[in-house]
């Protein structure tokens, strides 16, 4: 039998303290629903409780769009890893899985990111005037650990750290130390994962804390190679970051494993295959041989794949990458106007210049632009 039952939304939480005061939880970290709440009985929020009763009647929700679209373009989504990884278990004292972002710090202004997840694109775009609604910039690690001390902790399995960078500063170590003292198991049952731009050394101080856990994971975000990496993960360098993973996997602690998370948009769909080849030959496994898996998600936003024009879906089916392409995709010119506008401003304010970095889908926004260049 099909289902469509999500782990996350049934055994999942995440904790968000982007703001100086506020608590936000939902189910998901790829959701855009956030439920404003207090310290007090946040697993059985009664706010939580509506998406678990609708998932059990095997519908989609409006805000599961992510997974729902990586599906229909024949893609594995974080519901289908999440239910390939946990099964089916409902009515829980307390989480499986836990996602928490607490410090947005963050040395990068990446593409398909934003002021939400980085203090460096706030800096990026005070610096040039443009205007943006602020996110508290100061870490609150200490009161993450406040709020995990309410939880029950006994099914805990897995727990991801996202940013900014979680890899920047002491902040997520310490909440990940405070969370193997909170887990009697923690050393045979949690897996900890920090999501990260790849960009950072992990200092010998903090293997104690890596050896508290099961496994702890590295989910290193690649969106192409070279020259393309840059533009999309902007200001890093490829190189440095190449040498540094390799640097990690030859360093590290046994018990840490690798995964390459790609976002697909408009700017890398086409090139998709690059990243991929790289890794094969230079990321394929750790310094055990364990796999280093490589998962693709679709991007959110302005540079989603819904401003995919014809030209660009006809070169995909064409290059026999029709899996890609959801079958009911119509051309949107004003979402694709609007997207070539906030490339060509970003370039501007950043000295890039897309049509040069990404030449073959450039050609296929022709007719969209001005010029014709």
């Amino acid at each position: 039998m099909t289902t469509i039952h999500c782990p996350v939304i049934h055994s999942g939480l995440s904790i968000y303290l982007t703001h100086p005061t506020e608590v936000t939880i939902n189910h998901c970290c790829l959701r855009r629903d956030f439920i404003k709440t207090d310290i007090n009985n946040i697993w059985n929020n009664p706010q939580l409780l509506p998406l678990r009763k609708l998932n059990d009647s095997e519908r989609w929700d409006q805000n599961c769009w992510t997974c729902r679209g990586n599906e229909e373009s024949g893609l594995e989504s974080f519901r289908t890893g999440a239910l390939q990884k946990f099964g089916i278990k409902k009515n829980l004292s307390g989480p499986r899985r836990l996602h928490l972002q607490f410090d947005i710090g963050c040395n990068l202004a990446c593409r398909t990111c934003g002021t939400h997840s980085s203090t460096y694109w706030q800096t990026h775009l005070t610096t040039h005037n443009i205007p943006f609604t602020p996110v508290h910039p100061a870490s609150r690690a200490d009161d993450m650990i406040k709020i995990l001390k309410t939880l029950d902790l006994s099914n805990l399995e897995m727990v991801v750290f996202s940013g900014g960078e979680t890899l920047l500063g002491q902040g997520y170590w310490k909440v990940a130390d405070a969370i193997a003292n909170l887990v009697p198991n923690c050393r045979e049952q949690v897996t900890l994962c920090f999501q990260t731009n790849g960009t950072q050394s992990i200092s010998e101080r903090n293997f104690k804390i890596i050896e508290k856990f099961q496994l702890v994971k590295l989910h290193i975000s690649l969106d192409g190679t070279g020259k393309r990496f840059e533009y999309l993960r902007w200001p890093a360098s490829w190189n440095q970051v190449a040498d540094n993973i390799q640097n990690l996997k030859q360093t590290l602690p046994v018990n840490v494993m690798f995964l390459i998370e790609e976002t697909m948009s408009v700017f890398n769909l086409y090139y998709h295959h690059e990243l991929e080849d790289w890794a094969k030959q230079n990321f394929s496994v750790n310094r055990l041989g364990d796999v280093i898996n490589h998962t693709q998600h679709v991007a959110g936003g302005i540079f989603s794949l819904d401003c995919l024009s014809t030209e660009y879906v006809d070169a995909l089916l064409n290059n026999n990458l029709s899996n890609l392409v959801n079958s009911k995709h119509q051309e949107d010119p004003l979402k694709i106007q609007i997207m070539l506008d906030e490339i060509t401003k970003f370039d501007q304010t950043r000295n890039q210049c897309w049509q040069k970095v990404f030449p073959e889908v450039a050609e296929f926004y022709k007719r969209f632009t001005k010029t014709g260049k």
